[in-house]
């Protein structure tokens, strides 16, 4: 029962990835094509990111860190405050640091960051390795600057950087240009295999209208090596088939000819003997045999599809009923129309 089980939930989900799939042969290029160009791109981008990224972040921060490291060391200890002045227009000019100095304030510790904060991280490794003082990192301000706070001897030194000192834009650009020249793939890919698909369409189409005895136009070899064989093969076979129709309607036209003379003769030796009811049931007959003649004659030529038409159901049965008389059958038919009106159907009670 288990291994049933386990066959019927496999059935049904093939049948559902089956319902998922496109159905046409453009959807189902188009997928290959697709599947294997989306899954090339995630991983690219993954290893660029995880790679690249984090080395490009790493060395990013290490060079910021170093560059506080020195203020630090150039602070340490206070100089005058002439120096100061000296040393924060520098840093803001040459390493484009903004620093303030706050004399006797005592670091408070902040709530700890995600671990998913790649940046931050970075950064707090590089600081701890390179300032080795207490520090906090605030990158929650609205105008896209990073604050860094370190504990001093004598008061906190507050550092303001901008986020681009620790973000490259390299990513981002990269990220738009795989996306772009993906999509610009992809619209190729649709050009070419629409390309592709449309000589399979007009052998399609050729085909159907073939076997439903329209004539259909010339249509000629295009597309790839496999459609130009099967369009020739398709040429050739409609050729074979239309000539083989035509010497069938010419040997049946010629039977047609046969056969009429022989009826034709009868007929007029019918038409010189005395009117009798044989007589009579003689000429019907050859009537209904050239009515045989030329309805077969006209469904070999193609051109059999008749219209619906009413009939009169009595003078049908009426006409079978004496065909068989005259073959010796005993049948007797009562006309109750003509006697009784029809009334309704269901009858009411």
């Amino acid at each position: 029962m288990k291994i049933l089980g386990k066959l019927y939930w496999t059935e049904k989900a093939k049948h559902r990835i089956k319902n998922i799939l496109p159905q046409s042969l453009f959807g189902r290029a188009l997928l290959i094509i697709v599947t294997p160009l989306i899954l090339m791109q995630a991983i690219s981008t993954f290893i660029f990111f995880d790679r690249h990224w984090d080395t490009m972040t790493r060395r990013l921060a290490h060079t910021l860190a170093g560059d506080i490291a020195f203020i630090v060391d150039s602070l340490t200890p206070l100089p005058q405050q002439l120096d100061l002045d000296q040393i924060f227009k520098k840093a803001d000019d040459i390493l484009h640091i903004r620093l303030t100095y706050s004399p006797e304030e005592i670091l408070v510790k902040k709530k700890p960051f995600p671990q998913w904060d790649r940046v931050r991280k970075s950064l707090r490794d590089a600081l701890k390795e390179r300032v080795r003082r207490p520090f906090s990192i605030d990158t929650t301000k609205k105008d896209r600057r990073i604050e860094i706070k370190v504990q001093l001897p004598q008061g906190l030194l507050n550092v303001n950087v901008h986020e681009k000192r620790l973000y490259s834009s390299t990513p981002y650009i990269f990220l738009m240009w795989m996306i772009g020249s993906s999509l610009v793939l992809f619209a190729i890919a649709i050009i070419f295999m629409r390309n592709q698909i449309r000589p399979i369409r007009r052998l399609a189409i050729a085909a159907r209208s073939f076997g439903m005895g329209r004539g259909s136009s010339e249509i000629k070899p295009s597309g790839a090596k496999e459609v130009r064989q099967a369009t020739q093969a398709f040429r050739q076979m409609r050729e074979r088939i239309s000539r083989q129709l035509a010497q069938r309607t010419e040997m049946l036209a010629g039977v047609s000819h046969d056969l009429r003379t022989p009826l034709t003769r009868m007929k007029l030796q019918i038409e010189m003997l005395e009117r009798t009811p044989d007589t009579r049931e003689l000429q019907d007959d050859i009537q209904e045999m050239e009515k045989m003649i030329d309805g077969y004659l006209t469904f070999a030529r193609g051109e059999g599809s008749e219209s619906l038409s009413k009939i009169n159901l009595t003078s049908l049965i009426e006409e079978i009923i004496s065909t068989e008389r005259r073959d010796g059958s005993s049948i007797n038919f009562v006309n109750k129309s003509k006697t009784k009106k029809p009334g309704p159907y269901p009858p009411s009670n």
